[in-house]
């Protein structure tokens, strides 16, 4: 239950949410500790959605690793999925939290995230699959389909080079799903990563 709104632009990434989440009996909480944070040295901007157990884990229950500072892309992926993702992963496996995999299938969690590192995001899936969209908006949540549509229909696509403007179509987006969404709500949270003069 959540609106995540997020854009990458040409090297900054912007990545937004409500701060609503519910219980399994329908209680809605105004949460204390955002859906969207950056890590304590500010490598990493991590947004959650589904389950709040994954994102405890993600944004206090681990010190993670520094990322290189690349010349090309390959080499982030590479970090990303040698590195980052099979750390978070031992992360979750020492606290209980994966779930038990049968018949070969693949190990799963609960949670899907957003990470901002160096101004790329990484999509990462509750199967610890991760891939880029080349049009570098994503969204999530029950929320997500409506701030797409606002963020699409305000132009976000076109803000490659003005985080400005595209921190303001990702805040408009998170207030209307807001409005149509029982499952979230205001305050909208939205933090940068800016790499273009890095």
């Amino acid at each position: 239950m959540t609106v995540l709104a997020a854009y990458q632009g040409d090297g900054f990434a912007i990545i937004g949410a409500d701060s609503r989440a519910t219980d399994w009996s329908g209680r809605a909480i105004v949460l204390s500790n955002p859906k969207v944070t950056k890590d304590e040295h500010e490598h990493y901007i991590y947004a959650i959605t589904g389950a709040t157990r994954g994102g405890n884990l993600v944004q206090q229950g681990w010190d993670p690793p520094t990322p290189p500072i690349w010349q090309d892309i390959n080499e982030l992926d590479k970090f990303m999925t040698r590195d980052f993702i099979p750390q978070m992963r031992d992360v979750f496996i020492d606290a209980g939290y994966e779930g038990i995999t049968l018949d070969g299938s693949s190990a799963m969690h609960d949670t899907n995230f957003l990470v901002a590192v160096q101004g790329i995001i990484y999509p990462i899936m509750e199967d610890y699959s991760w891939d880029r969209d080349i049009r570098g908006v994503y969204f999530g949540g029950s929320g997500g389909d409506i701030a797409n549509g606002v963020m699409m229909g305000m132009g976000i696509d076109k803000c490659a080079k003005n985080p400005v403007k595209a921190k303001a179509i990702i805040k408009k987006a998170i207030e209307v799903a807001c409005q149509w969404n029982a499952y979230c709500a205001l305050p909208v949270v939205i933090e940068t990563q800016d790499w273009r003069n890095k």
